[in-house]
This record gives structure tokens, sequence and C-alpha cells, in this order.
């Protein structure tokens, strides 16, 4: 379950990192100064997690700190391997364009995010602020409800092409532990540069 919540804040920030390390477009490239959230839903049915809540800091202010709250129910245990199917969208003119998956970066599938967790947090030790709240950082995690009153993450300074950095984009992430899909989570943000 936390892994699926700290997930979901980076895949948000994997739509402002989706291309930012292409050298083809570096020379249009300009600093986001900060984006915000909007609506968000759950698009699962019947998905053994989900979200009873979410908010999200408007407008983050990027670099600055980005503050989460969460609540949701997880009603099975979840187990290596995490699968995230995430799907990035910008809107121009009206109609919604895919992004690709770049670099690990984009609308890209994650195979085994637990793997990805014990890498980032070796020896099974989580950051402070997931632990403060009791949130697991590993897998497996045991079925609970969860509920994250705040999380501050730093957010730091994003380069993007200049054509990426204005814009509405939506986020669709994807959970699957094994063959079983587990949470299906939407948003939009909107993204302004300086």
């Amino acid at each position: 379950m936390a892994l699926l919540h700290y997930c979901s804040a980076l895949s948000i920030l994997c739509c402002l990192l989706t291309a930012g390390g292409s050298a083809l477009l570096e020379k249009n490239m300009v600093v986001l100064d900060e984006l915000s959230a909007s609506d968000w839903s759950n698009c699962g049915v019947n998905d053994p997690f989900v979200v009873n809540s979410l908010s999200i800091s408007s407008p983050v202010r990027i670099p600055g700190p980005l503050t989460i709250g969460l609540s949701g129910t997880l009603k099975v245990p979840v187990h290596a391997p995490l699968k995230l199917e995430v799907e990035i969208k910008k809107k121009v003119w009206g109609i919604w364009f895919k992004l690709p998956c770049e670099d690990n970066y984009g609308s890209c599938t994650y195979n085994d995010v637990c793997e990805m967790l014990d890498k980032m947090f070796p020896e099974k030790t989580c950051p402070s602020t997931l632990q403060s709240h009791n949130v697991p950082c590993h897998c497996p995690v045991a079925p609970a409800e969860i509920n994250i009153p705040t999380i501050t993450l730093d957010i730091p300074k994003v380069q993007l092409p200049a054509f990426l950095a204005d814009g509405e984009y939506w986020l669709q992430i994807k959970a699957f532990s094994g063959a079983e899909q587990i949470a299906c989570f939407s948003t939009t943000i909107a993204v302004k540069a300086t």
C-alpha cells in the first residue's frame, strides 16, 4: 500500500521528467516553476486497493515541497513482483496525446517495483516520513487501512523541453500483484513554466 502511494507520487513526477534526458531536446529546455493537481478518481472495478481520499498541495512549487495526504484500504496482501503500468497524456489543442516511455520516464511499465524499492532503500530501511505513519516501503505489504495525514517530499528543479512545459496532463497508474489488478488511479495536473 505504501508502495503504491509512494509510486503514485513518483509517477506524477515522471510526467514532469519524461523527456528531460533527451540530448536532442536540450536547446529548448525551460525550468518548471509550479504545477497543480486537480481531479482524481479510482478507475478500477472492485480493485483490492481503493483510495478513499487524496489531497495534493496546489500549486506545487518546483523546486519545493510536495505535500500529499492519502487514505485508502488494501484488502489483500501484496507480494512481489508488483507491476505498475503508468500512462501519461498531454492535452494539446483539446486532444490528449500519449507521452512515450523514454529512459523509464513517461508512459512506462515497471515490472517489479518491489525490487526497485529494495534497491532504493537497502537493508529494509524506509524514509522517516513513511516510518512515522507505519507505512512499509518493501514487499510484502499486509492488508490494512492506510491513513497518511500528510507527507511532504522535496521536489528538485526540473527541466523540460519547451513544448512539454505548459499544459494539462492526465496520469493513470494501474498496479498488479502477480496477474491480478489491485489498483487503478487517475488524476490530472496543470503545469506552468517560468
